[in-house]
């Protein structure tokens, strides 16, 4: 009765064999010695599975798409929103952590491998077709007015995207990094569900009435850059329009104090004007985001996205693992978006105490 359960545990066993040799030494390196080697087994099992190297290289191609695939349908069930669920599977589709780097890797050495395999060839272009049609139901989805052949337009638009980035991440990491991705991606997205005055608003405050014509950052001439003290009317007005200041907090104090502490991380956003502020730090543990505001003529043209990624690539240059935030209680507009930009809700509770009187 324990044989089928031990050919399943064989099986898995020769699997993460597969994938640990793939990741480490590329295609080249995978071989039945080096799969047995890492298994701690036998040539001889592993040929019983695998008789031939092309069959170990079907094997793990198939591992590949499993594994992707996998991590699709819990990125797509992670909302009920077709926006979010959108976002959530294409930025599961880039090279973001060291997982989907690995991943990226052997994507790209079997992409390689398959201009010369017929067969190889055959399961890349049906594992990549299953992706089109996933990515063109959920933009049908979020634009129920499209045409089947603009949703599939699009769909092959982000899926280009996301093919290009992984593919130079593996040879160019530092101008592909992690941050860079995640904001190409968003960006083009922003961009996709923006027309024809279907932008996904941005949530840094609560507003109302119908979101404004889509115009990307780069569009709308937007420049990030740090504060400087010239800044502080205009930051102090800023702030008032989009509600964030609170008698308890004086908003000129709250500016200096940051000014002698990483005053390089408070960043402000041009576009002509001053339309957008972010005030970022790390303690050597966590980043944290306070005062992040847009100014709310400009809301729902991806500056408030543009302003988080430029706060989440400085933090991560700095060696930050991760940003934390806080948003007042009941806030949902705001929730919305952090949600959008790939932030969850932590199980924790704020706690707070002042040290030193504002007023």
């Amino acid at each position: 009765m324990s044989r089928p359960r031990n050919l399943a545990d064989q099986q898995q066993r020769l699997s993460e064999a597969t994938w640990s040799v793939l990741t480490e030494r590329g295609l080249p390196g995978l071989t039945i010695r080096a799969v047995a080697e890492r298994a701690g087994c036998t040539t001889g099992l592993v040929m019983h599975a695998f008789p031939t190297k092309e069959a170990l290289l079907l094997h793990a191609r198939d591992l590949l798409h499993s594994r992707t695939g996998e991590q699709l349908d819990a990125a797509e069930a992670t909302t009920d929103a077709p926006e979010r669920a959108l976002r959530a599977v294409m930025l599961d589709a880039m090279s973001l952590d060291e997982v989907s780097v690995d991943e990226a890797r052997v994507w790209v050495s079997y992409l390689a491998a398959a201009l010369a395999d017929p067969t190889l060839a055959e399961r890349h272009v049906t594992g990549n077709r299953r992706l089109i049609a996933r990515v063109t139901r959920l933009v049908q989805a979020c634009r129920p007015a499209w045409s089947a052949d603009r949703a599939g337009r699009e769909a092959l638009a982000l899926i280009s995207l996301a093919d290009g980035a992984n593919t130079l991440s593996t040879l160019d990491p530092e101008t592909y990094s992690p941050a860079a991705q995640r904001r190409m991606m968003t960006d083009a997205i922003d961009r996709m569900l923006g027309s024809h005055g279907h932008g996904d608003t941005d949530s840094d405050t609560a507003t109302t009435g119908d979101a404004p014509t889509f115009v990307s950052p780069a569009e709308a001439g937007l420049r990030i850059r740090p504060f400087r003290a010239s800044d502080t009317e205009a930051v102090v007005a800023l702030w008032d329009a989009c509600g964030l200041t609170r008698p308890w907090n004086d908003p000129r104090k709250d500016i200096a104090r940051k000014l002698t502490t990483q005053p390089e991380l408070f960043l402000v956003a041009e576009s002509g004007t001053l339309v957008g502020t972010a005030m970022a730090g790390y303690d050597g543990h966590r980043g944290w985001v306070n005062y992040l505001a847009v100014d709310p003529d400009m809301q729902g043209r991806g500056l408030g996205r543009a302003l988080m990624a430029e706060v989440e690539q400085r933090l991560e240059a700095l060696g930050c693992p991760k940003v934390n935030l806080q948003v007042r209680e009941g806030n949902e507009p705001v929730m919305e978006f952090y949600r959008a930009i790939g932030y969850t809700r932590d199980a924790a509770v704020s706690f707070g105490k002042r040290l030193i009187p504002d007023l």
